[in-house]
């Protein structure tokens, strides 16, 4: 991508509080909202992002031409105010799908099925790669498909890739040059190419692969056949985020599974024989990914119950889980509704449809299922939380080490 050495400067020094292109504390895609773009024409692209007008190859000329739009907008519930369309054309007779990536197109030949039309990393080229070291566990992804045929299916894809220029779709086969790959492929989301209809791809990395992690290859297309669909299919694309997991998938006591455990009940009670055992019971969590860390706090209840907390951190040490253990000699004489009502805030009304009323002081976080925080606001006392434009579903306020679940209508 062109871009000028003052805009890198002001890109770099605005991104360097969270994303590092090179440093192993890169745990999303820079510019993953499509907020950013190289300039206002219209064959701008989005920032760390490349489409045919920077491709390379004996055909580059020729396939130069502009297959995106800068859209103004955003998806259901998002808080930016761009996002990107690809769309189908055909040059000569022949159907160039809508294409963009965190690499660089190489147009090397007429023929659309030809292997010498592909997407890749170019490691020498800050532009046209992105270094990244990070193991996501998913990719989430908002689109909106359209094309003249309900057979055609549209794709996006992050490959997770050792220190090589690799190409895709070439290189996938080969399990030595990548760690993991994320794909999702979906057919059209709406019939009407003025109407759009957002939906959110959830998929995971599969980790197959040999290689290190060095390089995240993401590569969007209109068709993932090369040459297919019709002209002008658009698939439009939102917020590509990275879930990195903080789930644990069984708590033990002394080595013992606690009796019914799930990995979204975070309260639990268990008894114990005597006050020996109340002091000296060992608590510990089982990840569901190797990545993810356990740290293990006590705070004595009453004589005879001690509350055990086992905060589990991500990778990317943004997502935080806590999941709660009141241990009790004899019959528990603290049951789970009790730890949930201490530990749990006052909020009003829950069910919710517009307007959240929290009492509680300081920081105020309202976050989805997988952790990521969507709401937040100061307060002293108390503070109202206007949650209007989230999606209806499941959501957990969190204040000073405490948390409820609320339900969104």
């Amino acid at each position: 991508m062109k871009q000028s050495i003052i805009k890198s400067l002001a890109i770099g020094l605005s991104l360097l509080a969270t994303v590092s292109l090179s440093a192993q504390n890169n745990y999303q895609l820079p510019n993953n909202g499509f907020e950013s773009w190289d300039g206002s024409a219209n064959d701008a692209e989005p920032t760390h992002w490349n489409s045919f007008a920077t491709c390379d190859g004996s055909w580059s000329s020729l396939a130069s031409s502009t297959h995106h739009y800068h859209r103004h907008g955003s998806r259901p519930g998002g808080t930016g105010s761009h996002y990107l369309t690809i769309y189908t054309q055909s040059i000569l007779g022949i159907k160039a799908n809508g294409n963009m990536t965190t690499g660089r197109i190489h147009a090397g030949s007429l023929s659309a099925s030809s292997s010498d039309n592909y997407n890749y990393t170019e490691r020498s080229n800050a532009d046209h790669s992105c270094p990244f070291t990070a193991t996501p566990d998913s990719m989430y992804v908002w689109v909106s498909f359209y094309a003249g045929s309900g057979n055609s299916v549209a794709q996006v894809e992050a490959v997770l890739h050792g220190n090589s220029d690799f190409k895709a779709p070439n290189d996938v086969s080969n399990t030595s040059l990548y760690k993991g790959r994320a794909v999702a492929e979906f057919t059209r989301t709406t019939t009407s190419d003025s109407q759009m209809q957002w939906q959110l791809m959830k998929v995971p990395f599969v980790y197959n692969g040999t290689s290190t992690a060095n390089y995240m290859l993401v590569n969007m297309t209109t068709n993932k056949n090369p040459g297919e669909g019709d002209g002008y299919d658009s698939l439009s694309v939102d917020d590509i985020e990275f879930i990195y997991s903080a789930w644990l998938t069984s708590i033990k006591v002394n080595g013992e599974a606690v009796e019914g455990f799930q990995k979204d009940n975070f309260y639990y009670s268990v008894s114990v024989e005597d006050m020996d055992a109340l002091q000296s019971a060992v608590v510990e969590g089982v990840t569901e990914v190797s990545d993810a860390t356990v740290s293990v706090s006590r705070e004595t209840i009453s004589d005879t119950s001690v509350r055990v907390t086992l905060t589990v951190k991500a990778e990317d040490s943004v997502t935080v889980r806590e999941y709660h253990v009141v241990l009790s000699t004899g019959m528990p004489v603290v049951s789970i509704a009790d730890v949930q009502q201490e530990e749990a805030l006052r909020v009003y009304p829950n069910p919710v449809e517009n307007v959240l009323n929290v009492k509680g002081d300081g920081r105020v976080m309202v976050c989805d299922v997988t952790g990521r925080v969507v709401k937040e606001a100061e307060s002293c006392g108390s503070v109202q939380l206007d949650l209007g434009s989230l999606p209806a579903g499941v959501y957990f306020v969190r204040n000073g080490g405490k948390s409820v679940k609320i339900i969104k209508q």
